[in-house]
């Protein structure tokens, strides 16, 4: 398979389902590269928490490293200005507690659409 490791976790993220046959081909080939237990957790944090955007993309041909730095970028700069004004407002406090709140709630999300594509049969 000549594909990334963040494009073969990523379609685990598409706005499309997989039956449990491909899912299982992806987890081989992720197994085959040595992508297994901490790093794999690391790189589908990574995935979770920047390629919850897809909601809003709805993207269902390829997600790859690429959007995961844009995933990245846009929670930068979206919670850095909502952790600002907080921050501004109210406190250096909150807008630190803003920051934190917003990524566990959308990588709550990534980790929710990644379960969601597997088809049930």
């Amino acid at each position: 398979m000549e594909r990334s490791t963040f494009s073969i976790i990523g379609d685990r993220y598409l706005d499309t389902q997989f039956d449990n046959d491909y899912i299982e081909g992806l987890e081989a080939e992720l197994k085959s590269r040595g992508i297994t237990g901490v790093r794999r957790w690391v790189i589908e944090y990574v995935a979770a928490s920047s390629l919850w955007w897809n909601i809003i993309w709805w993207d269902w041909c390829d997600l790859n490293e690429k959007d995961v730095k844009i995933g990245w970028q846009q929670n930068i700069i979206g919670f850095g200005f909502l952790s600002l004004v907080m921050a501004f407002f109210i406190s250096i406090s909150a807008g630190l507690i803003t920051f934190l709140i917003l990524h566990l709630i959308t990588t709550s999300i990534g980790f929710g659409l990644r379960r969601g594509t597997k088809l049930n049969k």
